[in-house]
């Protein structure tokens, strides 16, 4: 491995602060408008599978699968991908095609990989990360993201493609399931919804061949990436006071939480408790962001760092840098929120 010149491990999440694409959401919409049910029908399924997963992942643990963690929405809509005609060749393909990265991602990770220890950290699927990391020129044995093996090899029957694409739009139309962010409580009316998308996807999707994704695939979730940070840092001795994060949302809240007083953790236009717990927001369109801060953290530590953001700071390149605190929050929060929609697009702002 490459010298540490820095002695900084820097630790990437990839869709938010490296690419402006949420490329599972899109997949579905793509999928969706392909197989005649419409692409305003795919995403609005994606989101409302996303939201469930929040509430799955964080609180009401699923008995057949005890190590669920939000994220991992990207394998419960594998079997619906497949109904909708998908293979890894059309997943690959639309990886390549649809790549979107953030300005300057390339000439800054170039730069940071010289004197930083760099590693992605992604819940993507494998077939984007390979894309963005062959399009950016680094080095895929330093990602660690969502591998789906043997996707092409589950025959599903006609019976079945009908009760999933049946199944699509009547998720599609439920409303956007409320509940209690400390507790996890479901809204009342909501009750029956998230009964139905639970009942669905892990007695009868479970049970199916095709439900054989949900056994074996493996995504790199808010729990696994916190964990494969610990294992990074484990391997090479580092110390957590070494190590910076950047995220952007809910699956970067366990890393964020691991690094908390220790390292540093940054959000690139993030939004709610992954945003709240942070040290630094960045709310803006430059990777320079990523880079200007790494390199600071690398001088003067991570109290330095928040000193110096403490007066929010408007680069050259654009946006705003911000020390996060309690007084600040929900300013920040809703000028990030607001960014994030306008440089990644509405459908993807609003997924948690």
């Amino acid at each position: 491995m490459k010298t540490n010149k820095s002695g900084i491990w820097l630790f990437l999440d990839n869709e938010g602060p490296c690419t402006l694409n949420d490329n599972a959401q899109e997949n579905a919409g793509a999928l969706a408008h392909a197989c005649g049910l419409g692409e305003d029908i795919g995403s609005s399924f994606y989101r409302n599978m996303s939201n469930i997963d929040d509430i799955w992942g964080d609180f009401h643990k699923i008995p057949n699968d005890p190590t669920y963690s939000s994220g991992h929405t990207l394998k419960v809509v594998l079997p619906f991908f497949r109904a909708m005609g998908a293979t890894t060749e059309r997943l690959e393909r639309m990886a390549r095609e649809n790549l979107r990265v953030v300005p300057n991602i390339k000439t800054v990770l170039a730069a940071l990989n010289r004197d930083f220890s760099v590693w992605q950290i992604s819940t993507s699927y494998e077939f984007f990360v390979r894309a963005f990391c062959g399009e950016v020129g680094f080095d895929f044995s330093r990602a660690r993201c969502t591998a789906v093996d043997g996707f092409d090899a589950i025959e599903v029957s006609l019976q079945e493609e009908l009760l999933l694409l049946n199944f699509i739009l009547e998720a599609a139309e439920m409303p956007l399931i409320q509940y209690d962010k400390k507790t996890g409580e479901v809204a009342a009316e909501h009750q029956e919804h998230y009964d139905r998308l639970t009942q669905f996807v892990w007695e009868v999707v479970y049970k199916m061949p095709i439900g054989q994704l949900l056994r074996t695939v493996h995504p790199v979730g808010q729990a696994q990436k916190r964990e494969a940070v610990e294992s990074i840092l484990r391997k090479f001795g580092a110390p957590l006071e070494k190590a910076m994060y950047v995220g952007d949302s809910q699956t970067d809240v366990q890393c964020v939480e691991l690094l908390r007083g220790h390292g540093l953790s940054m959000m690139f236009n993030g939004k709610g408790r992954a945003l709240q717990l942070s040290d630094i927001a960045y709310i803006g369109e430059s990777a320079h962001a990523i880079e200007e801060v790494a390199r600071r953290f690398a001088e003067i530590g991570r109290e330095g760092v928040i000193r110096y953001y403490s007066s929010p700071r408007e680069p050259d390149y654009g946006g705003l840098i911000a020390a996060i605190n309690p007084s600040n929050f929900e300013e920040l929060h809703a000028l990030s929120v607001k960014k994030r929609q306008e440089f990644r697009g509405t459908q993807i702002g609003l997924l948690t």
